[in-house]
C-alpha cells in the first residue's frame, strides 16, 4: 500500500528535520506511539485483544534523544497552530510511554517544527514553553505556493 502524497510529504519533512539537525543525537524514533491505549475502551471491551487498541494510541512525528534531553517533536507544513495542541495532549503521555522508560530521567523539550514563522503560534508556544523552530526547504516552499498559501 503506497502512501498519500501528503503523507510522504510529511515523513520526508521530519526526517530532513531531525537529520539536519540532530546529526551527533542518540536515537530517533519516528511516528513513536506514545503511552497505553484509552483505559476506557480496553475496560469497555475485555474480550477484544489488548493489541486492537494499539492504533488509537497518539502518534508523535519524532521523539529524538540528544544531549541528555528528550526532544518531543511535532512537524506542521501547514496550519501550525493545531501542532501547540498535539503537543500539550502528548506531554504527559511521554511518562506513560514503556519505549521511552528509560529515557524518563531526561528533561523533556516540546518542538514545533514549521516551514514559516507565524507570530501568533510563536506567542503562544513561548507560554507554553514550546520551542518553534522553522524549517525550510525550497521543496516546501514550492508545495505551499501549489497550495496557494506562499
Amino acid at each position: 500500500m503506497s502512501r498519500k502524497p501528503s503523507e510522504q510529504r510529511h515523513r520526508r519533512y521530519v526526517q530532513e528535520y531531525v537529520n539536519e539537525t540532530f546529526p551527533d543525537r542518540d536515537f530517533v524514533i519516528y511516528n513513536c506511539a506514545l503511552g497505553p491505549p484509552p483505559e476506557a475502551l480496553t475496560r469497555a471491551h475485555p474480550e477484544i485483544p489488548l493489541s486492537h487498541f494499539q492504533k488509537w494510541r497518539f502518534y508523535a512525528d519524532a521523539v529524538v534523544g540528544w544531549r541528555e534531553l528528550l526532544i518531543l517533536i511535532e512537524v506542521k507544513l501547514r496550519e501550525a497552530s493545531e501542532g501547540i495542541g498535539k503537543l500539550l495532549q502528548y506531554q504527559p503521555l511521554v511518562k506513560q510511554t514503556d519505549e521511552l522508560a528509560p529515557y524518563a530521567g531526561r528533561p523533556l523539550q516540546l518542538r514545533l517544527v514549521v516551514p514559516r514563522p507565524d507570530p501568533r503560534v510563536l506567542q503562544v508556544a513561548a507560554t507554553h514553553d514550546i520551542i518553534l523552530a522553522i524549517f525550510y526547504k525550497p521543496w516546501v516552499g514550492e508545495y505551499l505556493r501549489e497550495l496557494g498559501l506562499m
